[in-house]
């Protein structure tokens, strides 16, 4: 009993420092973020549709325009890494609000970046807010939704879809009437507003949460659980050596890498072959992406629902095997036949990325979520 005494100080003391993430009903903290999704995905790419407007006001090389683009998604990727750890340690939504709040502020200010280094530096720096978006989301979200996970990540995916549908179409049609940093500066106000608006439901919900959690961490105390904590790099550690040694991890990561890969690849692939093969006319070319990327909120949502009815690895399964087909066949078709074929490719493969992430939250422990779906990102 004395021994027992003399360890509540401690206890308390760990009590006291311990983070106290902000945890919501799933219900109002999913509109703001489907809508920071979307804009988290318009502010990345975006650089990507402007590149020829870029590549002519600077006078760039397009080896210059592609040192450019590879360091704004390098920050983005190995950024997401960093951004898991620490979505494990501090509070998701928070993270969320301030890393897209901060990115609002640097697409505004590329408005008055009229030199390369100062625009490579904006860029990179905005890349690495933007990386802690999805590993502070998606951590969130398998945290406090415990039926119908894979219904939930649908509709968050369903915002990365719209973004990247609408992007190349306000873009351009922002640069009709203005210079291409004005779609930067469009894009800074719809930001800036939900991240605010996010971080106001984060902190309106903080103290009652905190109460619920301080009496939950009494109880555990009262049976002689004793608070743990893991250091960034062995958390990391500890992760890398599980992924190594579970199979089913290793394939998951392995199909998220395949799945960046085939959507990377599609979307620099169809505007040229539009172009090039079939002999559209450059911009038609790049509006006529868009049939691949638009039914992609449709299949997310999809997939994530089939994932919970028939489960994530049939929905994977599917998702490949039935695009396989249409990526085959279109170049052998006419134009009406490809545009036909890639809006089918475009609505099924997005339907293997919410089977992912919900598999990803099942098989991964609650204080190991946000460094996995960190790697997750970096992975595709």
């Amino acid at each position: 009993m004395k021994r027992a005494k003399n360890t509540q100080p401690a206890q308390a003391l760990a009590q006291a420092l311990a983070p106290t993430p902000t945890v919501l009903h799933p219900a109002p903290a999913l509109l703001p973020l489907v809508a920071l999704h979307g804009l988290m995905h318009i502010l990345a790419t975006t650089l990507p549709a402007l590149s020829p407007l870029v590549k002519q006001e600077f006078c760039l090389t397009n080896t210059a325009v592609g040192v450019l683009s590879f360091a704004f998604a390098a920050a983005i990727g190995l950024g997401s890494v960093f951004s898991g750890l620490l979505s494990d340690r501090f509070d998701g939504l928070r993270l969320v609000s301030l890393g897209l709040f901060f990115a609002a502020f640097l697409s505004a200010l590329l408005f008055v970046s009229h030199d390369l280094l100062s625009l490579t530096l904006i860029f990179v720096v905005m890349g690495f807010c933007l990386s802690l978006y999805h590993p502070s989301s998606l951590s969130y979200i398998a945290k406090s939704v415990k039926t119908r996970r894979g219904r939930a990540f649908g509709v968050h995916e369903t915002g990365a879809s719209l973004g990247l549908a609408v992007t190349p179409l306000l873009a351009g049609l922002v640069c009709l009437y203005a210079g291409w940093r004005f779609v930067y500066l469009f894009w800074a106000f719809p930001t800036a507003f939900f991240a605010i608006l996010l971080l106001s439901l984060s902190r309106s919900h903080s103290l009652s949460h905190s109460r619920s959690l301080s009496h939950s961490h009494s109880l555990s105390l009262s049976h002689n659980h004793k608070p743990t904590e893991e250091g960034g790099r062995t958390k990391l550690t500890v992760f890398l050596r599980q992924i190594a040694s579970t199979g089913s991890l290793r394939r998951i990561y392995l199909i998220e890498g395949l799945f960046g890969f085939v959507v990377g690849g599609s979307l620099t692939f169809i505007p040229i072959f539009f172009n090039e093969a079939l002999g559209v006319s450059p911009a038609l070319a790049v509006v006529l992406t868009c049939v691949f990327t638009a039914g992609g909120a449709v299949g997310k949502f999809a997939g994530g629902h089939f994932s919970d009815l028939v489960g994530e690895r049939r929905v994977m399964a599917f998702g490949f095997f039935l695009t396989a087909p249409f990526f085959f066949v279109v170049p052998f078709l006419p134009l009406f036949g490809a545009v036909l074929a890639l809006a089918l490719a475009g609505l099924i493969f997005p339907t293997v990325l919410p089977a992912i992430i919900s598999r990803i939250s099942k098989e991964v422990p609650r204080s190991r979520q946000g460094v996995a779906f960190g790697l997750l990102m970096f992975a595709g």
